[in-house]
């Protein structure tokens, strides 16, 4: 029997059993695994639903319990890793950060070390999510490191959810236009997997995101999409969750009747599912709904229920807490009585061979033996610390490093901006100053303007570019094909007889240039494209891009009448080319051809 097979009829036989008795999916689940082999008992518990075992916290943690030692008996480290990150994410649940990112560490070592990479990737996913209220940089670190790592392996099911939850960070970091980017990509995925469930999940993180901006109209748009898609497919926690998703973008409309409505329905729906956080959490936000009435009444009435089901909630934690010691007291009576029992064995076996001097002996050296290791181990294990430790300090060192890299490329690109943008503002004020100790006639004032004007949209036009750079902590090979291709666009609209052909190879969306590295070659190119069109007297002009390994190479080769190597020497434009290609260590050559000119620009990604 296939796993698909068996799932689907441990399924059939959770419902049934349900219907008949209404007991916990857990306990239904528990009661149809008696009838498989213990190999696909494991297989079973990796397989259930985050909603499922989150509803049932106590049971679960004793499900995953049996499954780990399952996992250890048959020597099955796959479905080891799968247990473990499961039981690291029902810590996260449960707000116990400290456990989770210790379960989960384990989880990532497990998977590395059977060089499961797609699972180890989804791993640091879920390590960076669980680190985002707590340190936003780290926990940013190693969801790229996980996106690395399934992208590697082109793992679209893995890169799903973590592109998902990249966006949830970065819209927590204020990064709104990124945050939506990812959690776009993720729902792209979705939508070419058909996952129902992961759609709906999409949507109410994209609408978190555009709440984030305080764009409520449309955030409540895409929760009532997502609320659509999950009750039709009975997604009980995710309706649950988007009730209370719509009811906080309410009160921050101060729209309380609305909100105090929907608050109820997921206060409903939380009790009869059994998603105590989630009831508890809509109480106290009906109380602070009511107090801004005020109603204190009914305030006073929804407290009093929160505050109920908290201090059960503590009174089941702390009796969970007991039964915990109470299995540690009994398994450590337990290993004393054996410990004891041991030893007055090992005393009577002394003295039965205490006249065998030679067997003495090889104990002597046996326990030599073993303290010589014992010191190794000791050894190894500091050694392997202070290894770690290094790691830990080159990766610190590296990351400062990238913040003065980043810092650097920043104040390049202020100063391009300063001797730029504040040569032309110069210019532009020297102009109309000018216009004042002259007398012109009307037409020749007016060419004056144009000029004027002209040369004023082209500074904007630079400004709104360096500003566009300045704006990014890295600029993708995407963006820098969108920026040249609307920059060739414009340029046919306005220039009737030139034709433009611009190539570009279609998947580099792994490709990122530092901003400097942006803005300069931008710069080139439109350097490039305005000496042909203006100077050159060219027909057609052609824009390559080639990527080979790490390496980016662009021509510009156009058709016109070329160039005097004496009078460009003399220009300011081939200068400043020159001047940007050195800032980013590349080679930049300008060649004549018959007829017209070639210019190409090649360097290294950082």
């Amino acid at each position: 029997m296939s796993t698909k097979s068996i799932i689907l009829f441990i399924s059939c036989i959770v419902l049934n059993v349900s219907a008949q008795t209404k007991i916990t999916y857990i306990d239904s689940l528990e009661k149809a695994m008696t009838k498989l082999p213990e190999k696909q008992q494991l297989k079973t518990i990796t397989k259930i639903p985050y909603g499922n075992f989150v509803a049932e916290v106590e049971k679960a943690e004793k499900l995953f319990r049996k499954a780990e030692n399952l996992a250890f008996k048959l020597k099955d480290s796959l479905s080891l890793g799968d247990v473990v990150f499961k039981q690291g994410q029902l810590k996260a649940y449960q707000n116990k950060l400290d456990e989770s990112i210790a379960l989960i560490l384990r989880a990532i070592t497990i998977f590395e070390k059977s060089k499961n990479f797609s699972d180890a990737g989804i791993a640091y996913g879920g390590l960076g999510y669980n680190l985002k209220k707590s340190n936003l940089e780290n926990s940013l670190y190693y969801m790229r490191k996980g996106i690395k790592l399934l992208e590697k392996n082109n793992d679209l099911k893995g890169l799903n959810p973590i592109y998902d939850n990249y966006g949830v960070v970065l819209s927590m970091s204020k990064k709104i236009d990124s945050a939506l980017y990812y959690q776009k990509k993720s729902l792209f995925i979705k939508k070419q997997l058909k996952d129902s469930n992961g759609i709906g999940y999409s949507y109410a993180n994209i609408a978190n995101t555009f709440t984030e901006n305080k764009n409520y109209t449309i955030a409540k748009i895409y929760v009532d999409s997502s609320m659509v898609i999950r009750n039709k497919i009975a997604d009980n926690y995710g309706v649950t969750v988007s009730y209370v998703q719509k009811a906080e973008i309410l009160m921050l409309e101060k729209k309380y009747p609305q909100a105090i409505e929907n608050f109820k329905i997921c206060a409903q729906l939380a009790s009869k599912y059994k998603y105590k956080h989630l009831e508890q959490y809509c109480y106290e936000n009906l109380a602070a709904c009511y107090l801004e009435f005020p109603d204190y009444k009914s305030a006073y009435f929804y407290k009093d229920k929160f505050q109920t089901l908290k201090d059960s909630s503590e009174n089941v934690q702390i009796k969970n807490k007991v039964e915990e010691l109470q299995i540690q007291f009994e398994t450590e009576k337990k290993e004393k009585l054996l410990a004891k029992a041991n030893s007055e064995l090992v005393l009577k076996e002394a003295k039965i061979k205490q006249r065998n001097s030679y067997l003495v002996s090889a104990l002597g050296l046996a326990f030599l033996l073993g303290l010589i290791g014992y010191l190794v181990y000791k050894q190894q294990r500091l050694k392997n610390r202070q290894i770690i430790k290094e790691s830990e300090l080159k990766r610190a060192l590296a990351e400062i490093e990238n913040q003065n890299n980043l810092q650097e490329q920043r104040l390049a690109i202020s100063k391009d901006l300063h001797d730029n943008i504040g040569s032309q503002l110069t210019f532009i004020i020297s102009s109309l100053d000018n216009l004042k100790f002259f007398e012109f006639s009307k037409e020749i004032l007016y060419i004056k303007f144009d000029s004027i004007t002209a040369f004023t949209r082209s500074t904007i036009t630079d400004l709104r570019d360096t500003i566009w750079a300045m704006n990014k902590e890295v600029i993708t090979f995407e963006d820098l094909k969108t920026r040249t291709t609307n920059f060739i666009e414009t340029a046919k609209t306005s220039l009737l007889g030139i034709q433009f052909e611009f190539n570009y190879p279609e998947s580099c969306e792994s490709l990122f240039l530092n901003s400097l590295q942006g803005i300069d070659v931008f710069r080139i190119i439109q350097e490039s494209l305005n000496n042909a069109i203006k100077h050159s007297k060219a027909t057609h002009v052609v824009v390559d891009f080639e990527v080979m390994d790490n390496e980016i190479l662009i021509t510009i080769i156009d058709n016109g009448v070329g160039f005097d190597s004496k009078e460009i020497k003399e220009g300011n434009g081939l200068s400043n080319m020159k001047k940007r290609a050195k800032e980013i260590n590349a080679d930049f050559i300008i060649e004549q051809l018959q007829p017209g000119t070639k210019v190409t620009l090649k360097f290294t990604l950082d």
